[in-house]
């Protein structure tokens, strides 16, 4: 029978031990991600274990924890993203995995975090159950198709159909959309900044109140998940009016002609919602986009306004929030919600 044990790592002195056992189970693992995220955050460094086979002192297996500053009913308090969890696959079968997870859950108070909460692979999603975390709900994709050749063709007809007509289905695809009916109102411009300044602040602080559970979303934390990230060029797309206020923005990326949207944030008023999302679709259909998608756990605002504009549910991806909150604490029966959740790509490390 084999034995481990599961040690506490240091994330300088323990990184090469952290980067070769990712590095063999997992993917896109480089030095430069790992400043970043375990780092360079402006919450806090990562927390990080590894699991270690006693016979022959090699590490087999590691996992961590990424603060997140959290304002739960308004509240600020510290959770933690679950992530890089890998385990060796010639030790899968012995537990490692299992005491690893129990020794991060275990541990995570004495961190100074209060929740956890993460997106696991169909492997280990049932270890995750398991140990005590709690299924939030489904991370639902929602999609919406500006052009009839694109990435996704499953959702349109045969691919000669569509060659032929695609110029036909590109005209009715787009005038049937809700944005094709609208007119920008005055007081409205568009901006695409560099980077997120000191006006997202205040868009942050007026819009907080409104979210039962949110990650933190001012401009230093935005600045480092979006500009600073090694993985992905996002680009920023705002709504300005009065004054130069941004009164909501969109934060995406561009891969295979599709666009991805990782984080969207707006103050609540019809007059805000519908220009926002109606220019940004305009602007993505302009630059040849084939499709828009975004990734999505929350109340039914979001929802209802992606499918005003004609966004609809990829139904067979079927990731789920998991959540672990101590059945003590007295923020439990609002994190066990996941209505109460404002929870978008952005918000997981990626």
């Amino acid at each position: 029978m084999k034995k481990y044990s599961i040690i506490k790592a240091d994330i300088e002195k323990n990184k090469d031990d952290l980067l070769s056992v990712q590095k063999r189970n997992l993917k896109d693992i480089s030095g430069e991600r790992y400043v970043w995220n375990y780092i360079a955050s402006p919450h806090g460094n990562a927390h990080c274990w590894l699991a270690r086979e006693e016979s022959s002192g090699r590490y087999v297996g590691s996992g961590s924890l990424f603060p997140r500053r959290m304002y739960v009913e308004g509240k600020a308090v510290y959770g933690a993203i679950a992530g890089d969890f890998a385990a060796d696959r010639e030790h899968r079968a012995y537990g490692p995995a299992l005491r690893l997870q129990r020794t991060i859950l275990s541990a995570h108070k004495d961190n100074g975090l209060e929740f956890i909460y993460g997106v696991p692979n169909k492997l280990s999603e049932s270890l995750f159950l398991r140990i005590g975390y709690s299924e939030l709900g489904k991370y639902n994709r929602f999609m919406k198709i500006l052009k009839a050749e694109y990435k996704h063709k499953q959702y349109l007809p045969p691919a000669p159909v569509t060659r032929i007509f695609s110029g036909i289905i590109d005209l009715g695809l787009k005038g049937v959309s809700k944005e094709s009916r609208y007119k920008r109102p005055r007081n409205v411009s568009v901006e695409m900044p560099a980077f997120f300044d000191e006006r997202f602040d205040l868009l942050w602080e007026k819009v907080l109140s409104r979210f039962r559970v949110i990650g933190e979303r001012n401009s230093e934390f935005l600045n480092w998940r979006y500009k600073e990230s090694p993985h992905h060029d996002y680009r920023i797309f705002t709504l300005v009016g009065r004054k130069q206020y941004i009164d909501g923005y969109i934060v995406y990326y561009i891969e295979n002609n599709a666009c991805y949207i990782a984080d969207v944030l707006f103050v609540d008023a019809e007059s805000i919602r519908y220009p926002l999302f109606a220019e940004f679709i305009l602007h993505t259909r302009r630059e040849g986009i084939g499709s828009i998608s975004i990734r999505y756990l929350g109340g039914g605002l979001l929802a209802r306004q992606l499918r005003n504009f004609g966004f609809f549910l990829v139904r067979e991806e079927d990731s789920r929030v998991l959540v672990y909150s101590d059945k003590t604490s007295p923020l439990t029966p609002f994190l066990l919600r996941g209505d109460n959740w404002y929870f978008l790509e952005g918000d997981l490390d990626i």
